[in-house]
């Protein structure tokens, strides 16, 4: 039995590694079909996804010929760069974290879009070209803010046809949270009505194979994926979206709707970039009056705690899949502990050690069991021999003789079983969360100059670490009692060979782990088989 939990547990990873990257769930898409109506009032309260055919203007973002000065602001945390005349950002680079893991590499620019696709333009879906020419105006050149500055803001103001717009950013230095005011003055003597839509763009030049690129929403409550490899055509979510933006693995940009649930997120694809574009239900601004619509903007880190501080469920937007429920509190724990060790290579050494204690009265049944099992086994194989033609009465002596001896065969099962999705679960968080990214635990290799375990969230470089594993398989397996046939045992002493290939190019951090737990299952296994000598 207990060979047939681990060929399942063998089975369930390749699952994991083969259905996750290789054929990931199909989202659907949207095809463009003859336009709608452009009021989103007349939109169905259901969260359904629309066909909504955009103006040129708002497919191809903000287009000016002399995107103007450049106007800078820096915080202990990042650098922003906008175009004055678009109000529109250039840069964002973060200055907590770089590229790779060499202390001389570059800051982290987290926004690669390039003109005519970039972040923040608005437009207006009825008025088509109502702001192809316009340029603003910004009431600041340089912003640098310190850690003991107040927050501070910046606005860019533009007149067309009688419309006052502003653009007014508010500035902390200890957050990636940027406060984001859009307002319209009407010195006309109509009213101005449209639908508003803010864009945000970019574009991944060095896509990982197997990491995350596209659009995030949190529309009725839950959390959606439209991935970059599956957007062939205009992609739209509708219904109460509490926020968008476009992501990748580690790092995303969101624009928090904060003062109308209400709205459509439209993403497509223009050549190599990404573009999505936040539209609104009608504004309304009556002659002589002012409206101001209010959004908050993150961009930065998919850093767990952070995020859950600015509320609106922004957490969501990190997501592990089906074991997020489990991969999460083991981040927690990781967290705690690296508080007090600075080290995530020993907190994860610290967590496998949690895991295997409570994992422990368990797997001491489990070994038990297993003896018990093997002890039987020549009774067993008399069995199968006398009845090998009659499967209905072996089953039924089978049970007697566990009854008579009260051996649970399915004992040695249950902890590989219990641990899939603890495995699983960590998979998901050392490949995902950026906590882990470029963390190191050994930074250099024994007794030379060559970069080693310096981030637990890629592959071991020099393959130590699986090899070390596929030989602590191979020792526990030695030490643990089997009841298994030739053909059986045969198969398991592959199984090292075969999790040795197969955690080749897994995070290092996850076979950290694997490799703790073997060894203390070899220590556990070394002290319950001196006991029942």
């Amino acid at each position: 039995m207990a060979y047939r939990a681990l060929l399942a547990f063998v089975i369930s990873i390749l699952i994991l590694v083969l259905y996750n990257y290789f054929f990931p769930p199909q989202r659907p898409v949207v095809k463009k079909s003859t336009p709608p109506s452009a009021s989103l009032q007349k939109q169905e309260d259901k969260s359904e996804e629309k066909n909504i055919v955009l103006p040129s203007s708002l497919e191809k973002s903000y287009k000016v010929k002399n995107l103007g000065r450049e106007i800078t602001v820096s915080t202990p945390l990042y650098q922003t760069i906008f175009y004055e005349s678009g109000a529109v950002i250039k840069s964002f680079i973060l200055k907590k974290y770089r590229q790779n893991v060499a202390p001389d590499s570059p800051l982290q620019e987290i926004i690669e879009a390039k003109p005519p696709y970039l972040p923040l333009s608005i437009d207006f879906l009825q008025h088509k070209d109502f702001l192809k020419d316009v340029k603003f105006q910004a009431d600041k050149h340089t912003m640098n803010l310190t850690s003991q500055d107040t927050p501070q803001s910046l606005t860019f103001t533009a007149e067309v046809n009688g419309i006052i717009i502003k653009k007014t950013f508010v500035f902390y230095p200890d957050s990636y949270e940027i406060d984001f005011d859009l307002s319209l003055i009407n010195r006309t003597q109509r009213p101005f009505q449209d639908n508003l839509a803010i864009s945000l763009a970019n574009k991944w030049p060095k896509r990982e194979r197997y990491g995350f690129y596209g659009g995030i929403v949190l529309i009725n409550g839950q959390f959606e994926e439209i991935k970059w490899k599956k957007i062939k055509s205009q992609v739209v979510k509708s219904g109460n979206i509490q926020w968008a933006g476009l992501s990748d693995k580690y790092f995303a940009t969101i624009i928090v709707n904060k003062d109308a649930p209400k709205a459509s997120f439209i993403v497509n694809k223009q050549k190599e970039h990404l573009v999505a574009n936040l539209l609104i239900p009608p504004v309304e601004v009556e002659s002589q009056k002012e409206k101001t619509a209010s959004f908050l903007l993150y961009f930065g880190p998919k850093e767990l705690e952070r995020l859950k501080k600015l509320d609106f469920h922004l957490d969501k937007a990190v997501d592990f899949g089906f074991f997020d429920i489990i991969a999460k509190p083991l981040l927690y724990i990781l967290r705690w502990f690296y508080k007090y060790v600075h080290n995530y290579g020993i907190a994860i050494i610290l967590l496998t050690v949690v895991i295997k204690v409570l994992f422990w009265p368990l797997t001491h049944t489990s070994y038990k069991s297993m003896q018990e099992m093997q002890k039987l086994q020549p009774h067993i194989n008399r069995l199968r021999e006398k009845y090998k033609d009659d499967k209905e009465r072996l089953n039924k002596e089978l049970m007697n003789i566990y009854k008579t001896y009260k051996v649970n065969p399915l004992g040695g099962c249950l902890p590989i079983i219990l641990q899939i999705p603890v495995f699983f679960a960590l998979y998901k968080a050392l490949l995902y969360a950026i906590e882990l990214r470029h963390a190191n635990f050994i930074t250099y290799l024994p007794f030379t100059d060559k970069i080693w375990l310096a981030d637990l969230s890629a592959k071991d470089p020099y393959y130590i670490t699986p090899i070390l594993m596929g030989i602590s398989m191979v020792i526990q397996q030695k030490m643990t009692p089997s009841a298994m046939g030739p053909g059986q045992s045969k198969f398991m002493l592959l199984m090292p060979v075969f999790f040795t290939f197969l955690f080749l190019n897994f995070p290092s951090g996850l076979v950290i782990y694997w490799l703790v737990n073997n060894l203390l299952s070899i220590v556990q296994q070394f002290y319950i088989n001196r006991k029942m000598q």
